[in-house]
C-alpha cells in the first residue's frame, strides 16, 4: 500500500501528464513504478524521509539539549521502519533502497566505533566443493539489520557514544513506535520506560531515580502492552490528552498543573510522580471538581469549614494567638481537606444548594434528564415561571429577583440556569440527582400539604371524599394550585376564604348587572315607567337585615356547614391561625408541566403522592380507632370555627 507521502512525491516526478496528447518517448503501457531507475527511487525516498521526520513523534524525554545523541538513535530506528515500508512496494524498490545513503548513516549511529564491522562482510565459496573463499560485502541495509538483530536497543539509545549493548541482545520486546526490538538480560521490563525506552537509574541513587521515576503502568487504555512508564512520558501524554480541550486545560490548571482545587492537584501529582491511576481518571476528577467550583459554592464552603476546623484545633491545642501556630498548620492538609469535604458533607451541601437554586428559579428539570438527553418532542426544555408572591422579596432566595437591563424583574428561569452545563461524570450527576430529589421535596411538600389540607376541609364541608378529588387532580391542576399564593401560607381558613370568594363573585355579578340596567335605562328615554314605580322593583324581595352580633345571615347559614366540617375531617390537619404564616422560601412555579421529561415528572409525582398518602389510609373501624388513639397521643388538632 502506498502512503500519501509517497504518492505526493511520485506524482511530482512522474513523466506521465494528464494530457493524453503529451509526447512520451517509450512504451507508456509498460512503464510503471517498478521500472523506475534506482536513482529516482532513492530520490523519492529522500523526500519521503524529510516529510516523515517533520511530522513523526519524538518523546519529550529526548528533546533536551543534552539528549541529542539518544534522540538521534531513536529517530534512526524509527525512520528505518518507514523506509522498510517503501522497500515492500516492489522487489525493484527493495533492491534499490538497500543501498540508500540513509543506511550508512544509520550504521554509524548504531555502532560509532565499528565494533560490529565484521557483520558487514561474509565469506562465500567460489564454487561447490572448493575450499577457496571470497570475502563479500553485504549492503548497508543488511549490515544495519545484522547489528540491530543482535544488539540491545535500550542500551544503544541510553548510551550511544560507547559500545554498551552491542551484540548482547537476549530477548525480544515490544514498543509503541519501534515495534519489535531486542533487549539484553539487564533490561527487564520494569527497568526502562516502555514508551520512550528511557533507562531507569538504580534505586540506590534516589535523586536520579526520582527524576526518571519509572513505575508500573496502570493506564492500559493509553499504553496497551506497556509495563512501565517514566515521569516525563506520563506528564507529556496527560498534556497531549487535554491540550485540545480548553475546559479540560482550565480544569487541570494549564501546563504548570496549577489547579485551584486541592484534590485535582493531588491526583495529578500522584499520577505523574507515582503512576497511580489512568489519564482518564485524572481528567474525570479534575472535571468534576472544576464543575463543582464553577457551578456551586464548594470553594467558599470548604474555606469556611477549614477555617472552623483550624479554629477548633487551635482551641484544643491551647494556642492563644496566630503567631504561635506553625507554618505547617497554615498549609492545606490533603487529609484534613478530604475529611472536611467528604465526611463533613461539604460536597453534599454544595450540591443541595445548587439543586435548590435551580428549583427556586423555576427550572424543575432533573439532572438525570440532562444526562440522558431526555426531552419532550416539540417542546422547549424550560418554560416561563411565575412567582406566587412577587410582592414579597423576602420569600425568594438570594439572587432570584435580579433586575433586568431596564430595571424590571428578569424572566425566570434565567438563561444561565437553563444553559448551565450538566455534571461531567455519571457519579457526580447521580449525586446531583439525589440532591435534586431531596430539595424538590423540601421545597414543594409544605405547599402540597396545604393543598391537601384545603381538599380535606372543603370536602368535609361538602360531604365529598377528598381522596376521590385528589385522584382526579392532574399535574397541571397541582401546578395551578402551587401558583396560587394561598398555597404558600400555613393556617388559612379555607372555608372562610371560599365564602369570601363567593361573596366577591356575587358582588361583581351584581355590579355588572347594575351597570347593564343603568345603561339600558339611559337608552330607553323619559317616556318609560319610572324605576321606582316599576313592577320589577315592587316585587323584589328585600335583603335580610343584619344580625345583632354584626354577622350577616349568609354567614349564619354557613355555620352548620362549619360544624359538619369539623365532624367529617378524616385526617389530622393543622389548625387555622389568626395570622397565616408565609412559607420560606417560595419558588418560581412553571406555568405548565407538559415540557418536563420523565425523571422530572416522576420526582414531582413522588412529592405529590407523599402529600396525599394520608388520604388513602385504611378507614375501617379498627384502623380508625388505632388512628384516633395515635392522634390523641400526639395531640392531633382539628380546624377551628
Amino acid at each position: 500500500m502506498i502512503s500519501p507521502g509517497v504518492s505526493s512525491v511520485l506524482s511530482s516526478l512522474s513523466p506521465v501528464q494528464e494530457n493524453s496528447h503529451t509526447i512520451y518517448k517509450g512504451k507508456i503501457t509498460h512503464r510503471s513504478w517498478a521500472q523506475l531507475p534506482a536513482e529516482i527511487i532513492r530520490l523519492v525516498t529522500k523526500h519521503y524521509i524529510l516529510d516523515v521526520c517533520s511530522l513523526a513523534y519524538v518523546p519529550r524525554t529526548w528533546e533536551a539539549r543534552e539528549m541529542w545523541h539518544p534522540r538521534l538513535v531513536f529517530t534512526v530506528l524509527r525512520d528505518a521502519i518507514e523506509i522498510e515500508r517503501l522497500m515492500c512496494i516492489t522487489p525493484s524498490w527493495g533492491v534499490a533502497l538497500e543501498k540508500h545513503l540513509f543506511w550508512h548513516q544509520a550504521c554509524s549511529v548504531i555502532d560509532p566505533q565499528g565494533k560490529l564491522a565484521n557483520l558487514g562482510v561474509h565469506q562465500a565459496q567460489l564454487s561447490a566443493g572448493s575450499a577457496a573463499t571470497m570475502t563479500v560485502r553485504v549492503t548497508p541495509y543488511r549490515h544495519f539489520r545484522n547489528m540491530t538483530n543482535c544488539s540491545c536497543c535500550v542500551c544503544r539509545i541510553n548510551d550511544p557514544t560507547r559500545i554498551t549493548g552491542l551484540g548482547t541482545a537476549k530477548r525480544p520486546t515490544g514498543n509503541m513506535y519501534l515495534q519489535n526490538i531486542l533487549v539484553c538480560k539487564d533490561h527487564r521490563k520494569e527497568s526502562f520506560c516502555g514508551v520512550c525506552l528511557r533507562e531507569a537509574p538504580p534505586m540506590e541513587h534516589e535523586s536520579d531515580f526520582n527524576a526518571v521515576c519509572c513505575v508500573e503502568n496502570d493506564d492500559v487504555d493509553t499504553w496497551p502492552g506497556i509495563f512501565t512508564t517514566c515521569r516525563t512520558c506520563r506528564e507529556e501524554w496527560l498534556w497531549r490528552r487535554v491540550s485540545s480541550n480548553p475546559t479540560e486545560r482550565e480544569a487541570l490548571g494549564g501546563a504548570q498543573w496549577n489547579s485551584a482545587d486541592w484534590e485535582t492537584r493531588q491526583t495529578i501529582e500522584s499520577f505523574i510522580d507515582l503512576g497511580e491511576g489512568a489519564i482518564q481518571d485524572v481528567i474525570n476528577v479534575a472535571m468534576d471538581k472544576h464543575w463543582l467550583r464553577r457551578n456551586t459554592k464548594l470553594g467558599d464552603m470548604l474555606e469556611q469549614a477549614m477555617a472552623s476546623a483550624r479554629y477548633q484545633n487551635r482551641e484544643e491545642t491551647g494556642y492563644l494567638s496566630e503567631d504561635e501556630l506553625s507554618d505547617a498548620d497554615e498549609e492545606d492538609d490533603p487529609e484534613l481537606l478530604s475529611m472536611t469535604e467528604e465526611s463533613g458533607g461539604v460536597r453534599d451541601l454544595a450540591l443541595c444548594d445548587w439543586a435548590r437554586n435551580r428549583i427556586l428559579d423555576g427550572f424543575w428539570t432533573s439532572p438525570a434528564d440532562h444526562w440522558y438527553h431526555n426531552s419532550v418532542p416539540g417542546l422547549p426544555l424550560a418554560v416561563k415561571a411565575v412567582h406566587p408572591t412577587p410582592w414579597n422579596l423576602d420569600a425568594t432566595y438570594e439572587g432570584a429577583m435580579l433586575d433586568g437591563e431596564n430595571g424590571n424583574l428578569a424572566e425566570h428561569p434565567r438563561p444561565k440556569t437553563v444553559n448551565a452545563p450538566v455534571p461531567p461524570s455519571f457519579q457526580l450527576c447521580e449525586q446531583a440527582f439525589v440532591a435534586y430529589q431531596k430539595q424538590i421535596r423540601l421545597i414543594l411538600l409544605p405547599a402540597m400539604n396545604n393543598i391537601v389540607r384545603r381538599l380535606v376541609i372543603e370536602c368535609a364541608a361538602d360531604g365529598v371524599d377528598p381522596a376521590m378529588r385528589a385522584t382526579k387532580m392532574s399535574l397541571e391542576d397541582v401546578v395551578k394550585e402551587l401558583a396560587d399564593e394561598a398555597s404558600w401560607y400555613n393556617g388559612i381558613d379555607w372555608l372562610e376564604r371560599r365564602a369570601n370568594g363567593a361573596r366577591d363573585r356575587d358582588r361583581e355579578r351584581a355590579t355588572t348587572e347594575d351597570d347593564r340596567s343603568s345603561l339600558s335605562s339611559k337608552s330607553s328615554g323619559s317616556h318609560e315607567t319610572s324605576p321606582v314605580l316599576s313592577t320589577t322593583t315592587l316585587q323584589t324581595t328585600p335583603s335580610p337585615p343584619a344580625s345583632a352580633d354584626g354577622r350577616d345571615s349568609k354567614k349564619e347559614a354557613d355555620s352548620p356547614t362549619d360544624s359538619r366540617a369539623s365532624s367529617n375531617v378524616i385526617i389530622p390537619i393543622s389548625p387555622v391561625l389568626e395570622s397565616p404564616v408565609l412559607l420560606h422560601p417560595v419558588p418560581y412555579v412553571p406555568v405548565t408541566t407538559t415540557h418536563m421529561p420523565q425523571y422530572s415528572q416522576d420526582a414531582f409525582k413522588t412529592v405529590w403522592r407523599e402529600a396525599c398518602a394520608r388520604l388513602y389510609h385504611c378507614r375501617c373501624s379498627i384502623c380508625e380507632r388505632a388512628a384516633c388513639t395515635a392522634n390523641a397521643a400526639v395531640g392531633s388538632v382539628v380546624p377551628s370555627q
